[in-house]
């Protein structure tokens, strides 16, 4: 029990730090980077040109993982875009299961994008023409500005700009420029081991699972070690935040500032990621592939509202997973209809959620909703034509 559960840890950092961690912390740093820089003069362009459209919002988000969803929710934060555009964009944000769909049934990728662009164009066009809805979007969006910061940072923050100027600076240097450009160079690196051992991997020139140590993978020793850096990287910079306080966005004075409050997001989101694929994997290793193919089978309708429940579970680990269950029940007698693969799909926003919640909490969560609503809808309409019309 404890090996397995062994095993099951170090594929979670696996999970977090290469497959997921490593290619999202880039697509973070280059798109915190371009709105840092570009994004007044992006959001100027949106507002000029009249760019917030559903469609517009809808086809940037089909880029696989979450980056282009980050800059919408900083468009949207800001004002550029509108909340049924945003919707838009989060119905057809294309997360990272993605690529487990593309690899597996390219058919099937291609028909939820389909699905998806049918829900998410009416559905955010409609938002857009209320001037219901507008209104309580506006009332969402007021709330999200008003969401204080914490008494701690706060007071921390004050303790900061009371210390003498040349230590405050040298300090504000170490944490956000030396400590913040370390944490990307770092997972810049695992990022090129990423690609050129799956290159290798595709090209039968080198077979990772060959590489063992203790049973494990050379690879996830790597991935636990850099999680171990991550950890470590986290409680340095909360240590830090509840004795001198952390930089605000309204304070970066350089594009370092902006690269180091990045490094500290993306640090705990990757924590969070890694913690949810774990939970997620050891329940499924407990309960057994037997018994969860005992549940669903010939339950089509309750398959479609657990994956819709799974969209609504925080992060990407969730849908991997049933993602993953979707494929290894494939052409068993518990075989999950499409129907499911699609309700999770709509439902899910991925990992730029935890981003979102700092942000826009009260708006994010709103078009969550509406999303798990119309995925729910989608879902059960797809599965009645699966079983009726198709057999």
């Amino acid at each position: 029990m404890i090996d397995e559960l062994m095993i099951i840890i170090f594929e979670s950092a696996q999970t977090a730090i290469f497959e997921i961690g490593s290619i999202m912390a880039i697509l973070m740093l280059i798109f915190g980077i371009l709105d840092f820089k570009k994004g007044d003069q992006l959001r100027e362009i949106i507002i000029r040109r009249k760019l917030d459209q559903p469609a517009i919002m809808l086809g940037l988000s089909f880029v696989p993982v979450d980056g282009t969803l980050l800059f919408q929710y900083s468009a949207y934060r800001r004002g550029s875009i509108r909340f049924g555009s945003l919707l838009a964009g989060i119905i057809g944000i294309g997360e990272e299961a993605t690529y487990l769909i593309w690899a597996y049934q390219p058919l099937a990728w291609f028909w939820l994008i389909i699905i998806k662009a049918l829900i998410a164009l009416p559905a955010g066009y409609l938002v857009n023409k209320s001037s219901r809805i507008r209104g309580w979007a506006l009332k969402l969006a007021e709330k999200d500005r008003k969401i204080p910061q914490k008494e701690e940072i706060l007071l921390a923050d004050e303790n900061f700009h009371e210390l003498p100027d040349k230590f405050r600076h040298k300090l504000h240097h170490f944490r956000y420029h030396t400590f913040g450009a370390a944490f990307w160079i770092f997972f810049g690196t695992a990022f090129l081991i990423q690609i050129v051992l799956v290159a290798l991997d595709r090209f039968s020139i080198l077979n990772n699972e060959t590489f063992v140590i203790l049973n494990i993978p050379v690879l996830s020793w790597l991935a636990m070690i850099a999680l171990f850096i991550v950890i470590f990287y986290i409680l340095l910079i909360r240590l830090t935040t509840r004795e001198f306080g952390k930089i605000f966005e309204y304070e970066f004075d350089d594009t370092l500032d902006a690269i180091g409050d990045l490094a500290e997001t993306c640090a705990g989101i990757i924590l969070v990621i890694f913690a949810m694929t774990f939970f997620v994997e050891a329940a499924i290793h407990l309960l057994g592939l037997e018994r969860i193919e005992n549940i669903f089978a010939g339950r089509g309708m309750l398959a479609v509202l657990i994956a819709a429940l799974i969209g609504l579970i925080p992060g990407t680990a969730a849908s991997l997973a049933f993602t993953a269950l979707y494929f290894a029940l494939s052409d068993t007698q518990g075989a999950l209809p499409f129907a499911a693969l699609a309700a999770c799909s709509i439902a899910l926003i991925g990992d730029s959620q935890f981003i979102g919640a700092r942000q826009l909490r009260h708006s994010q969560k709103a078009a969550h909703l509406i999303a798990f609503v119309l995925a729910l809808i989608a879902g059960s309409l797809i599965f009645l034509v699966e079983y009726y019309l198709l057999g």
